[in-house]
């Protein structure tokens, strides 16, 4: 996933941080014993946010443990224990960061996004053999999307389709088909909210390489990101409006046992942080760190 789903750190109280770094780490922990080091370092927050969701809403047991880390091993961290639902978010993940790294090959990535695609496909492989019901959905998504894109799509919501559909089935398949309503509509906007800020944050590089991008083939006349944002204020502010707005309804339609102030703080503040942040900046975002 991409990095845009992330709490406000600073409304998040203690114990909510210190649970969602213990995710955070036992996700890559989970990653690096079953696929090694090197794809450790497809740890996303998206996938974190993922994780405490579908642990939450299965009311997963969930055990933790003091560990070293590779990126700092002489401290130890808190994270969470290896339990089945975890590794089959792990196997997801692997999968997903794959094809998006072949995805970012075709729009020009360049070597270094072609090594590290070589290098992660090995455990690609491995992931998918895990979980195949994974990377049939993602691999037919990024399909139906790559078509689109080729084609020109000048509709934002079908192009976005593709996408948060992308999300909704891998949350169903990782849940077993034990997801209700609520979870799969979430994840669904959530997605979408993903694509579409990716895309805002892309603009200008896309603009550049002259690879797609849905905002500027629905309204074109780029000349700058800042003048851009200005000239389709309405345009955009509506859109990812009523995503985040539909998100927070199926999130407030979902019973929570443990992570509620933790999954409400990246849904509700979140997710329209993250808005005001890429449209306010006159460069593309830099990697978040919590």
């Amino acid at each position: 996933m991409f990095g845009y789903v992330t709490p406000v750190k600073s409304e998040l109280r203690q114990q909510d941080y210190v649970l969602y770094r213990a995710f955070y780490c036992g996700i890559c922990a989970a990653i690096g014993r079953g696929y090694g080091s090197l794809p450790r370092f497809t740890t996303t927050y998206d996938i974190t946010f993922l994780s405490l969701l579908v642990h939450d809403a299965l009311n997963q047991d969930v055990a933790f443990s003091e560990e070293r880390c590779v990126g700092n091993p002489f401290k130890k961290k808190v994270m969470i224990k290896d339990n089945p639902l975890l590794l089959r978010l792990c196997a997801a993940n692997v999968v997903l960061s794959y094809y998006k790294l072949c995805d970012d090959v075709i729009d020009g990535g360049g070597g270094k996004k072609r090594i590290a695609r070589a290098a992660l496909r090995k455990s690609y492989i491995k992931a998918s053999e895990s979980l195949p019901a994974v990377d049939i959905v993602v691999k037919m998504r990024y399909s139906q999307l790559r078509e689109m894109e080729k084609a020109g799509e000048t509709s934002i919501d079908r192009v976005a389709d593709c996408f948060a559909s992308l999300l909704k089935e891998l949350a169903a398949v990782v849940m077993d088909d034990k997801a209700d309503d609520n979870i799969l509509s979430l994840c669904y906007n959530i997605g979408k909210f993903v694509y579409l800020i990716d895309a805002l944050d892309d603009i200008d590089e896309d603009f550049a390489k002259g690879n797609y991008n849905p905002f500027l083939a629905a309204y074109g006349g780029f000349k700058s990101r800042k003048k851009f944002y200005e000239d389709n204020a309405a345009e955009i502010g509506f859109i990812l409006n009523a995503t985040v707005n539909r998100a927070i309804e199926s999130f407030n339609g979902i019973r929570f046992t443990q992570s509620y102030t933790l999954l409400k703080n990246i849904v509700h503040s979140g997710l329209r942080a993250k808005v005001r942040e890429v449209l306010s900046s006159d460069k593309k975002l830099t990697a978040p760190r919590l």
